[in-house]
């Protein structure tokens, strides 16, 4: 089930093997839930279990933060750091200091990438009705800040997404040898789509996967428009179309 998170397996495992840290920790799965855009059916469960603590809104921030966070921590884990973003050192109100001020610092750097960045955005309708948008994070979008490639990507197609109520839409950014995609109303396979294209195209050094409908794919940057190409062409053939 590609709606199951890393975030909810982790958490069960380890109240599974301590259970005596089941209070502490049981909030984690819906922080997971709502930073992986999951849209399994346990995702409204876990956030049911913890509405007495944490709003939807509040496990949003949370997982925000932690993603502003850990770009500049890089390879340093923070531990201590963490911790309070997590509310799991026992100090609730400076928890909810230190969310607040990562969330700021988070959606001004977002925003300012969204300025730079959205101008630049191509759109194309393919055949199936599926609304395309283009980007090339590489060229049209700031570097080595954040939000990064990725998440740029993703804050792109959340507001072409606001823009096309009830279309299905489907993002790409893309730099010199990588494509990061989101969809919404989109039937895809990114894995097996990688694996196709990666029969298809010899010499692409394709890899990549991800989740059916958001997913990344990495290649040789000699072949960027072959494998762009191949990848539109077969997004333009699955199933489109948002739920009645």
């Amino acid at each position: 089930d590609f709606g199951i998170t890393a975030g909810m397996l982790g958490t069960e495992v380890a109240r599974m093997i301590n259970p005596s840290v089941e209070n502490l920790i049981r909030h984690l799965p819906a922080v997971a839930a709502v930073g992986d855009r999951s849209e399994a059916p346990e995702r409204a469960r876990y956030l049911s279990l913890v509405q007495d603590a944490y709003s939807e809104q509040d496990c949003k921030d949370i997982a925000l933060a932690l993603d502003y966070q850990q770009f500049w921590l890089r390879f340093n884990d923070g531990r201590e750091l963490v911790k309070d973003l997590l509310n799991l050192a026992g100090n609730t109100s400076r928890h909810k200091k230190l969310v607040a001020l990562q969330v700021e610092g988070a959606n001004l750097a977002i925003q300012d990438q969204m300025s730079a960045c959205m101008p630049h955005v191509v759109h194309r309708t393919l055949r199936n009705g599926a609304e395309l948008f283009l980007l090339d994070v590489e060229i049209h979008a700031h570097k080595f800040t954040f939000p990064p490639p990725g998440k740029t990507s993703g804050e792109v197609h959340d507001r072409l997404c606001q823009q096309h109520a009830g279309s299905p839409v489907v993002t790409i950014g893309f730099g010199p040898d990588f494509a990061v995609l989101r969809s919404r109303g989109v039937m895809m396979n990114i894995p097996k789509m990688v694996r196709e294209l990666r029969d298809e195209i010899p010499g692409g050094g394709i890899s990549g996967g991800g989740h059916l409908v958001v997913g990344s794919i990495k290649f040789v940057e000699g072949m960027r428009e072959e494998v762009l190409g191949g990848l539109i062409d077969k997004i333009s053939i699955v199933q489109a179309g948002m739920p009645g």
